[in-house]
């Protein structure tokens, strides 16, 4: 630790006091490193940097129950380590349900109803967005045509971490809504 910044000891204790320069400072200076290391873990820099970022507010979250004798890299790099470890299983999670739907979709393909079935999941999706509040609606919209969270952030006129938030919140209530629904969606298709 450079000589500038005070002991781990002393800036824990002053996070712990809700000290937002001690934040600053922990943040600047471990930075760097989360985001090496979660790179490391994930292989794309966007999810890194996400990560680091959800690190850094978990810390802060946290910050009254941290005991100033922990061991500050350690803390980092085990709460990065777990939300990379979080994202790789949604990750593949999310490619067993897009190789379930491609399955689906090739079943049904030799009935010829794909493009009646991809018409009809988009539609069920678009509906499920449009019900969702506030500016959750416009940035899903935006994030399926492809747009990253800083494309959206500049679109919107809100800040990236809104833009985060926001997205995670509406997947979230989409999941439980879809996933509620996914079971009606695969007797439909298994009774054509």
């Amino acid at each position: 630790m450079p000589d500038y910044l005070p002991t781990e000891t002393r800036l824990l204790e002053r996070l712990s006091a809700n000290d937002s320069r001690a934040f600053e400072d922990i943040y600047n200076y471990y930075f760097p490193e989360v985001i090496n290391f979660s790179l490391k873990y994930l292989g794309d820099r966007q999810a890194a940097e996400d990560i680091t970022i959800e690190t850094f507010v978990k810390l802060w979250d946290r910050r009254t129950a941290i005991a100033p004798d922990s061991n500050l890299r350690g803390l980092l790099y085990t709460i990065a380590r777990n939300a990379c470890l979080n994202h790789l299983r949604n990750e593949e999670r999310l490619l067993r349900r897009h190789q379930e739907l491609a399955r689906l979709e090739e079943a049904a393909a030799t009935a010829g109803d794909i493009t009646t079935i991809r018409t009809d999941i988009y539609h069920r999706l678009y509906q499920e967005i449009a019900l969702l509040p506030g500016k959750m609606p416009q940035i899903m919209q935006l994030s399926l045509k492809g747009l990253r969270n800083n494309e959206i952030a500049d679109l919107t006129g809100i800040s990236e971490k809104t833009v985060r938030n926001l997205k995670t919140e509406a997947i979230k209530q989409l999941r439980t809504k879809l996933l509620k629904q996914e079971l009606l969606f695969l007797l439909i298709l298994l009774a054509r």
